[in-house]
């Protein structure tokens, strides 16, 4: 069983701590009370957030992004071309070999995703089925939905948040990371990044023309 919270050294600016989807309830409602402290001040169209890892021979990964980065919108979606600009946003990021490229040498593939947001009905990971619902949001989903977004000046503001693990066959020889996410979704213009791998601890800001880091 894989660690759920993966908290990183305090030398760093802003300790992170790393919540699978699918981890407990309590370890939900904490992470969300430290989401939302953090929303409120770094909610910032085109710029997005990724925590990274490496504990044993896994790499933990952890994106938050304001929704208007990936899905172009951030209030609920009521038309079918939001519900299919949402379901292709959510595709996308579950293809973290995709948007995540190792070198070769350290031998990095993808184990599981999961994707949550205000802006989904639940819970989707790589294991389950695509939502087939009802679209219709009744009482209960309403009053879910406004606990989870907060409104700033009339603006609906929603973030999708991605974990994702990956199981490296040569953690030792781990020394960079492409990222795509800026190929796969025009409207992210800069990723702000911080990681810790083995002994090595540290940040850099990530841009459509320079999106490597180097560990």
């Amino acid at each position: 069983m894989y660690p759920k919270r993966i908290a990183l050294t305090a030398s760093l600016l802003a300790p992170l701590a790393f919540v699978t989807p699918w981890a407990s309830a309590d370890e939900k409602h904490e992470h969300d009370h430290e989401q939302q402290h953090r929303q409120h001040g770094a909610h910032v169209h085109g710029i997005a957030a990724l925590n990274l890892a490496l504990e044993g021979q896994e790499v933990h990964i952890e994106l938050d992004s304001p929704a208007a980065n990936t899905v172009g919108f951030e209030h609920a979606p009521s038309s079918e071309a939001d519900h299919s600009a949402l379901d292709k946003a959510v595709a996308t990021l579950k293809d973290g070999d995709r948007l995540f490229r190792f070198n070769a040498e350290a031998g990095c593939r993808m184990e599981k995703a999961g994707v949550t947001s205000a802006l989904l009905d639940g819970e989707h990971d790589v294991h389950a089925d695509k939502h087939t619902g009802d679209r219709d949001h009744g009482k209960k989903d309403e009053h879910d939905h406004e606990k989870r977004e907060h409104d700033h000046e009339g603006e609906t503001h929603s973030d999708i948040e991605v974990a994702y693990r990956f199981e490296c066959t040569q953690p030792g020889k781990l020394t960079q990371l492409s990222v795509e996410l800026f190929e796969a979704f025009p409207g992210m213009e800069k990723l702000n990044v911080q990681y810790v791998v083995e002994s090595k601890q540290g940040a850099a800001e990530l841009t459509p023309a320079d999106h490597v880091v180097k560990f």
